[in-house]
């Protein structure tokens, strides 16, 4: 790969991380919080804290997929002769898969502490 398909690829890189909004990962978590609050989670706060988590991190994946998808682009209309090309188009579009299928998992785990933070505001009002 030569200076400028890497400076390119570098270039595509830095745009997608700005795409993604600063205030997305402020509402991540850290693991140390992660783990206390999803082992001890039982007010509707703490649950709302999670889905926030998991919508930024799904966000964060999100990007991701952007990124390959976009390496995958310009790995394409590069020369196909030498093989680098075809192999780093294949390899970032199965990575880009993934991220995809993991940002809907964290969306999943998202909905799933919006309706348990649902379910325990309702607990709380009957108590």
């Amino acid at each position: 790969m030569t200076i400028g398909r890497v400076t390119a690829v570098i270039a595509v890189f830095m745009m997608a991380l700005v795409a993604v909004p600063r205030a997305t990962f402020a509402q991540k978590l850290s693991d140390a919080e992660l783990k206390k609050i999803g082992a001890t989670a039982t007010t509707p706060a703490d649950h709302k804290k999670l889905a926030a988590h998991y919508r930024a991190h799904a966000a964060e994946h999100e990007a991701d997929a952007k990124l390959h998808e976009d390496i995958v682009a310009a790995a394409r209309k590069q020369d196909q002769a030498s093989g680098h090309a075809w192999e780093l188009a294949r390899a970032a579009d199965h990575y880009a898969e993934h991220s995809r299928e993991a940002a809907e998992a964290l969306r999943d785990l998202a909905a799933l502490h919006e309706g348990m933070a649902e379910h325990a505001a309702d607990v709380k009002k009957t108590h």
